[in-house]
């Protein structure tokens, strides 16, 4: 089996004009519609993590320090 997966944007005229196509072609086609899964809000999925430092002693000042190398350097 062979599968064509059509991203967003194809309305049911050019659907009906697509599957005319197969069918003038013999080519047996169906079309399955998937439903859309709704995404978890940031917060939902932020609160897996909480609580994930406790037991460190770092904040959130010193998180991005060590991230984005933010801390100027002196010149000696």
């Amino acid at each position: 089996m062979t599968q064509i997966v059509l991203k967003e944007g194809i309305d049911n005229m050019q659907m009906s004009v697509l599957m005319g196509l197969f069918d003038s072609w013999n080519v047996r086609a169906e079309v399955t519609a998937e439903k859309k899964v709704e995404s978890k809000s940031f917060s939902q999925r932020f609160t897996k993590t909480r609580g994930m430092w406790k037991d460190y002693d770092i904040d959130a000042k010193q998180l991005r320090r060590d991230a984005w190398g933010t801390e100027k350097l002196t010149p000696q």
